[in-house]
């Protein structure tokens, strides 16, 4: 186990050296690095790294349809990207759901708990009225005593408060006691299940119905998806999803490693709103937004122009995409290379090296 060689891990498994270096990070991602611009632009500017990825989710998150997971994928990578600016070394480690994260195996006979105000702050809903507490607190990612109007509401229709550059109010959490119960009326869901779906929709659709109750297990801004990444807690949740998506693809790596066939039947859907929740899906062969340089994921069927600028997510919007240089930008949609390849996982390296 290197620090530095690119493999995200089972964060219960690495070097607390380690925790402590991907901590570090995430919280100087708000105080050290900025995008552009100040509060007052429209887009606002000057946001901080950390909470730009609550603007970029709550704007236009990906779900229940066939992008979902290429979406997150995408959300995960660049977010490793942004950790790698603090250090090189660092990697997107994952939460093996399997598992209670505040009582995990530590791989040496021991058990851990991710929960601490040294690495992932308070999940007890029971404790200080259910806030993640340190380290985020005084890093500045909620300010509960915070005066005035300049703060970020919980509500996404709350326009008024809804500026990225401020802080929210509020980081909730509350766990449920043991591990998460991947229990449907349809029956169990295992790891097993998703890894050996038949096909991309079956695995995607089960991926999803995981992703979703683990949401629900750790509660408080994880069980709202419009808020539910200003918590930190939610990119382990998430390198954890990207992982069995990883682990399904290296089951029948010709297909599945092949932009044109991974997809199956949903290798060529666009964007529709559907009828059962009047909602946008997104498909396989619609641009990523907002990297793509817009906010909103839709064809022109759907509408007929770009959404108002109040709405842009910064350095996807003007100023910054007016001549489309902008390292940040990247027109692409799921079937673009680096999204159909994923990034190193230790129980790929486990499966290839058993295959």
């Amino acid at each position: 186990m290197i620090i530095g060689d690119g493999v995200r891990r089972n964060v219960a498994k690495i070097p607390k050296e380690e925790r402590d270096l991907l901590r570090d990070a995430i919280i100087s991602m708000h105080k050290d690095f900025h995008f552009s611009g100040v509060r007052e632009d429209l887009p606002a500017g000057g946001v901080s790294y950390w909470f730009l990825q609550d603007n970029i989710h709550q704007g236009t998150h990906v779900h229940g349809g066939p992008a979902f997971l290429t979406w997150h994928r995408e959300l995960c990578n660049r977010f490793e990207d942004l950790l790698r600016e603090y250090d090189k070394r660092i990697s997107l480690h994952y939460w093996d759901w399997n598992y209670d994260p505040a009582n995990i195996p530590d791989g040496n006979g021991n058990f851990i708990n991710l929960f601490t105000d040294d690495f992932m702050g308070n999940c007890d809903g029971n404790a200080n009225n259910g806030d993640a507490g340190e380290p985020w607190l005084s890093a500045g990612f909620y300010k509960p005593d915070i005066t005035g109007d300049n703060y970020r509401s919980d509500d996404e229709t709350d326009l008024a408060h809804s500026n990225p550059f401020d802080p929210p109010k509020n980081l909730k959490r509350a766990k449920k006691t043991g591990a998460p119960r991947f229990v449907t009326p349809d029956g169990t869901i295992t790891d097993e299940q998703i890894i050996n779906a038949k096909t991309f929709k079956e695995m995607r659709k089960l991926l999803e119905i995981s992703h979703n109750i683990c949401h629900n297990y750790i509660g408080g801004n994880l069980k709202n998806g419009h808020i539910s990444f200003r918590d930190p807690f939610v990119f382990l949740l998430h390198s954890n999803v990207d992982r069995l998506f990883a682990m399904w693809q290296y089951q029948y790596v010709k297909e599945r490693l092949n932009s044109e066939t991974v997809y199956g039947e949903e290798s060529n859907t666009t964007s529709f709103i559907d009828p059962d929740d009047d909602e946008v899906k997104v498909g396989i062969a619609s641009l990523l937004a907002p990297w793509a340089g817009y906010n909103e994921p839709m064809p022109a069927t759907v509408v007929d122009d770009l959404p108002p600028r109040s709405k842009w997510v910064r350095p996807w919007a003007p100023p910054e995409n007016v001549h489309l240089i902008n390292k940040f930008q990247n027109v692409k949609d799921s079937k673009h290379i680096s999204i159909v390849i994923p990034r190193k996982y230790d129980s790929v390296l486990e499966m290839l090296r058993l295959a």
